[in-house]
């Protein structure tokens, strides 16, 4: 019986795989850059709550990352069944099979949890586990007629006739994944265990000149933005007892149906939520709302019911989501974001300068000096 079908379904499933992995690595990327995945449909259906768990991250490396590897790895051994000469017939079915069930055993684990510890269900992870599956049962077929446990001896037994060349291919591939791990840029790692976001105009990292005056910090951010919500918690804390630093709020819902600067929907109630917080500002019970607000990401409670919870008056509230000074408060505010050149939320202008994802804190002038400007 020919294997070849079964070599080359593996090597189309590997391939599938592979991509796969890309794709997973870029929403990672993007997920902590606070741009949301096509695929975050619901609370549960959410790539970017997978996506931005601690689960996301093995060893210093995207759990993506590690894929990639290990399809790439079931696509050069199925490439190397198909091609002519080989050292024995089968060869190297047993190992292909080794790894597609290495793979459909990380696969399980990662199902289960995202399953019981995130919550969450990705869509194209599920994908992935999908094509792990597969991946199985071609290397499987690849195993006849002799079977999978003769197929693996006689694979080993050809590895064992070669210990120096094993061992320097396992040396390389070894240091080559320490490599990668060490060049990895680690966006997902921020101070006091914040994610990390893909730096906006201006690099974090660059340090402003220190004010001696009042700060003013201009925050743009997304109140279904799961990386605005963190970022908001951190920035509270950052702030807390400055009363030499402003932190004004602007608005820049994910949703097309008020922002014409983004082309989806990816927040389907951003925009409601902003105007909520542009009301609540204008009854002064904005950082109130605000807490509230992010607070609510995953209970979803009705926004009269918030605005009642901070002390807002219901009929004034309601008459202010509808008015046009709120449209025209949103617009200001999305107009100003596309003019600072915003690439992610949160995003932070502070001085001129654009820095996405937290607040850094050396921008921010010593406690000792800011008590002293405060007091003048």
């Amino acid at each position: 019986m020919s294997r070849r079908p079964a070599l080359f379904a593996a090597a189309a499933l590997a391939s599938v795989g592979f991509v796969l992995a890309m794709v997973l690595a870029r929403e990672h990327a993007d997920a902590h850059a606070g741009i949301a995945s096509f695929c975050a449909i619901s609370e549960y259906v959410n790539c970017d709550r997978v996506a931005t768990s601690r689960y996301s991250v093995v060893l210093g490396l995207p759990v993506a990352t590690w894929g990639m590897f290990g399809y790439g790895l079931a696509l050069v051994l199925a490439v190397a069944g198909l091609r002519p000469g080989r050292r024995r017939e089968g060869w190297p079915a047993g190992l292909l099979f080794l790894v597609a069930a290495a793979a459909a055993a990380v696969a399980l684990a990662l199902a289960l949890v995202s399953e019981l510890a995130i919550g969450a269900l990705c869509l194209l992870c599920a994908g992935s586990w999908l094509t792990s599956f597969a991946l199985l049962v071609a290397a499987w077929r690849a195993c006849r007629p002799e079977g999978v446990a003769a197929a693996v001896r006689g694979d080993l037994a050809i590895l064992r006739e070669r210990p120096l060349l094993v061992a320097g291919l396992v040396l390389a591939a070894a240091c080559g994944v320490a490599i990668v791990a060490a060049a990895y840029p680690r966006y997902w790692e921020r101070r006091a265990g914040a994610h990390a976001a893909t730096a906006g105009p201006s690099p974090a990292s660059a340090a402003a000149p220190v004010s001696r005056g009042p700060l003013v910090v201009v925050e743009f951010s997304d109140y279904e933005c799961p990386f605005c919500a963190k970022a908001h918690e951190d920035a509270k804390a950052l702030l807390a007892g400055r009363p030499d630093v402003t932190l004004v709020r602007r608005h820049f819902p994910i949703n097309a149906e008020c922002n014409p600067a983004v082309k989806v929907r990816k927040h389907p109630d951003a925009c409601a939520l902003a105007r909520a917080g542009i009301c609540a500002e204008e009854q002064g019970k904005l950082p109130a709302m605000d807490d509230a607000l992010f607070r609510n990401q995953q209970a979803k409670r009705p926004v009269e019911e918030l605005a009642a919870a901070v002390g807002l008056d219901l009929p004034r509230f309601r008459r202010c989501l509808g008015a046009p000074e709120t449209e025209a408060r949103l617009r200001s505010d999305i107009e100003a974001a596309v003019r600072v050149g915003l690439a992610a939320t949160p995003t932070y202008v502070v001085g001129g300068r654009t820095y996405a994802g937290q607040l850094p804190a050396e921008l921010l002038p010593p406690r000792r000096e800011a008590a002293a400007d405060a007091a003048r």
